[in-house]
């Protein structure tokens, strides 16, 4: 493996396998890749001697092999590895790379599906097609919007991954936007309806 192809091995183990994975397990699947040589492929190796290459700065000690082989059966579970035979010699494993691994793929998929699609919320031209969508009001309370007052909420926020696409985006008014915030339009309903109430009211 050359220079260019382990600096790209290296940017998918950070990007696509640690967020996927718990710490210790992302240290245990790295390691097991090392030894194939980031080739994956077949490696046998004894929980003791995991214990010893990972050392004492993880959350298991290095006696802690029962901890060691849960989390070797975890990763198995998500498909990073398979666990074989165990003889005087260690345990069988066998280690996948990463365009092997499901997770992994689903994650590259989505991340790529994410990029081609249009961005209504930062491009300009698109926002403005939102608001002409919506007429220029605000989805929660009715009232009339400007280009000043406008803004676009998130339906199901950010916070919760909500996509910055057409069917996710909604014209709001300052005060429903400012009310809703990171909630739900659900949780955000009753509040939304006190400040209409209290703005009529005052009409």
């Amino acid at each position: 493996m050359d220079d260019e192809d382990l600096e790209a091995l290296l940017g998918d183990l950070i990007d696509e396998v640690l967020p996927t994975i718990p710490p210790y397990e992302f240290a245990l699947y790295a390691l097991l890749l090392r030894m194939t040589g980031f080739q994956g492929g077949k490696v046998r190796i004894g929980k003791r001697s995991i214990g010893v290459r990972l050392g004492k700065g993880t959350r298991s000690s290095r006696s802690n092999y029962q901890h060691i082989g849960e989390k070797l059966d975890s990763l198995a579970s998500a498909g990073f590895l398979s666990i074989g035979d165990t003889a005087r010699e260690g345990t069988l494993y066998e280690v996948r790379v990463l365009d092997d691994i499901a997770a992994v793929r689903e994650r590259k998929m989505t991340a790529l599906l994410a990029e081609e699609e249009p961005d209504y919320y930062e491009d300009p031209a698109l926002r403005e097609s939102l608001l002409e969508r919506d007429g220029w009001r605000c989805r929660y309370c009715g009232e009339a919007v400007s280009s000043g007052t406008a803004t676009l909420d998130h339906l199901i926020p950010r916070a919760l991954s909500g996509p910055n696409t057409a069917d996710n985006l909604a014209t709001a008014c300052l005060t429903c936007n400012s009310i809703k915030a990171g909630r739900t339009y659900e949780e955000a309903a009753p509040r939304i309806l006190e400040a209409l109430v209290r703005r009529r009211s005052s009409d």
